[in-house]
């Protein structure tokens, strides 16, 4: 009997143990998570990377539904950078490699490297058209589509090259059309791999597709590294900055950079930076609405530099960057606040003097001015060796230059302070003296130049308003310690009546010396230099002097 109960009991124990399992099972095919409410589901899901929450869209049409809500509650940022995902795709070992007729994988570096970026672009294909796909009607709030448009790449033969280049155009064109066709706020297309515009590769880089754009929340849109017809635009209803970087603007019916501003009706913000456009694109009649207009190295097919002439009663900030200088002129800017010229060049004539002479009376109500010293050397170098400009810079507070106080910047200098009466701050950019070399063409230099060098300032006559009435600051960065720049120190301290203030940044003759010997040098290069310059006469009572670099830390 105890034997049969034992069984019994045996039993017993055998089936309360797979109920118990039986119960197990059955609790863990419960779906939890979707049963908890929506708040805590999107919640959780806000925390998920790109590629998990577009991965957790297909699983089914709740979690799609759940993600919708998500994007449609917080505007997404979406950074789709070909390079980046492609090296991770790699990089995890995501790519499985075929075999081949005889049983093996591609045993050849070629063949690895073309297989590899094959697989890896479909990735990335796939993936942007899901998210583009999911994102469809939705709120974005910034778009960065990085793609590498490369008619180069690496794959099997030239035929499956050109096949594929075609199509990836096709597709690259889809996305582009729904980046202006839905609600995108922030938006940047860089088709350029990181890499510089090629002088004679435009035909390669990527072509913005045809269409009757008209995007209407988009407030901010950079274009890199491609070709643009602006006719493919009707209006940006509410951009407000617009940059265009290593840009070929054309077409049969191209238009000035007027008419495209008059498309952006609250545009403030204009970017040109290493683009190709046509020779009269800066020269319209129409009144600007922008308050900051960048032109920075750009050209024409045929020219390094091209006129500018335009309007604009709003404008705030103007960069200029370039190699050459055309006539230009700027109407009706009666309240920008800071300007910069920069002409990179070795070479200057009397027409590129004028040239900036007209410019700068076309802006004669900017308040900071900061010029390059090519601008420096050719300013009063006009047919009228201009001793002054024809008309002052009232308005203007604040004057930067880069210089290295060579004989030839010194008349550029004194014109400067001529043509300043109001100026509070001068700020001098001590940089590697350079000399402008002048046109073959001119067998002469200037006669303005015919001086003596080391007494130039003690023989100027003529009077110098801010000098005597407005300068309050003098800031002098990369002081070395040349007699030029002493004298020139001089110069300001004898005269400066209602100098408060003159700080100096020393950096020495050899600013990163190693040795010893060198560093000792230097010492008392700083320390024989800050004697001197502390002991100049001073015009004004109140002047005080500060000296970065020295040991001493003198203020006096």
């Amino acid at each position: 009997m105890k034997k049969i109960r034992g069984s019994n009991n045996s039993n017993n124990k055998g089936k309360n143990e797979g109920r118990q399992s039986r119960r197990e099972n059955k609790s863990e095919g419960i779906d939890y998570i979707s049963h908890l409410p929506e708040a805590i589901i999107l919640h959780i899901l806000s925390f998920l990377p790109l590629k998990e929450l577009v991965a957790v869209s297909f699983l089914s049409r709740l979690w799609k539904s759940m993600v919708l809500a998500l994007i449609s509650m917080v505007p997404s940022n979406l950074n789709l950078d070909e390079i980046k995902m492609m090296g991770k795709y790699v990089c995890r070992r995501e790519i499985c490699y075929p075999e081949y007729g005889d049983g093996h994988t591609p045993n050849s570096a070629h063949q690895c490297l073309c297989h590899s970026v094959r697989a890896a672009r479909r990735k990335f294909e796939e993936f942007v058209d899901r998210t583009l796909l999911l994102h469809t009607g939705c709120t974005i709030e910034k778009l960065r589509l990085s793609i590498c448009y490369d008619q180069n790449m690496p794959l099997k033969d030239s035929t499956e090259t050109y096949d594929a280049h075609s199509e990836y155009t096709k597709r690259i064109d889809k996305w582009v059309q729904f980046a202006f066709r839905n609600n995108i706020k922030n938006l940047e297309l860089d088709f350029s791999k990181g890499k510089m515009f090629e002088p004679t590769g435009w035909d390669k880089i990527y072509d913005m597709p045809h269409g009757n754009f008209a995007p209407k929340n988009l407030k901010t849109f950079i274009l890199n590294y491609c070709k643009l017809r602006p006719s493919i635009f009707v209006v940006f209803g509410s951009l407000q900055r617009l940059s265009f970087k290593q840009v070929k603007i054309f077409g049969c019916s191209v238009l000035t950079i007027g008419e495209l501003v008059a498309k952006c009706p609250t545009l403030e913000d204009l970017s040109l930076e290493y683009c190709i456009i046509p020779n009269d694109f800066m020269v319209s009649d129409q009144d600007m609405k922008i308050k900051r207009l960048s032109l920075i190295n750009c050209k024409t097919d045929e020219w390094p530099m091209f006129p500018i002439e335009i309007s604009a009663p709003d404008l705030l900030m103007l960069t200029m960057v370039g190699v050459y200088l055309m006539n230009s002129t700027v109407r009706k800017a009666l309240h920008l606040a800071d300007v910069v010229i920069d002409i990179k060049q070795k070479y200057g004539d009397h027409i590129q003097g004028d040239a900036l002479g007209i410019l700068l009376t076309s802006l004669k109500h900017c308040q900071t001015l900061t010029l390059s010293t090519w601008c420096i050397q050719v300013l009063p170098t006009g047919e009228n060796l201009l001793q002054q400009l024809p008309i002052q810079l009232l308005n203007l507070r604040q004057l930067k230059i880069v210089v290295g106080l060579t004989k030839q910047e010194y008349p550029g200098i004194a014109c400067l302070l001529r043509s300043c009466p109001n100026m509070e701050r001068l700020t001098l950019d001590m940089r590697r003296p350079m000399n402008v070399v002048w046109n073959a063409l001119q067998d002469f230099i200037p006669n303005i130049f015919d001086f003596e060098e080391h007494s130039y300032w003690q023989s100027q006559n003529l009077p110098y308003q801010c000098l005597q009435h407005s300068l309050k600051k003098v800031e002098v960065n990369g002081f070395v310690g040349r007699s030029n720049e002493m004298k020139m120190i001089q110069f300001l301290l004898e005269n400066a009546r209602v100098l408060e203030k003159m700080v100096i940044s020393f950096i020495g003759r050899n600013a990163f010396a190693a040795s010893t010997q060198q560093q000792q040098n230097n010492y008392m290069q700083l320390q024989n230099n800050s004697l001197q310059l502390l002991n100049f006469p001073r015009a004004s009572s109140q002047a005080q002097i500060e000296i970065f670099g020295n040991p001493y830390n003198n203020t006096m």
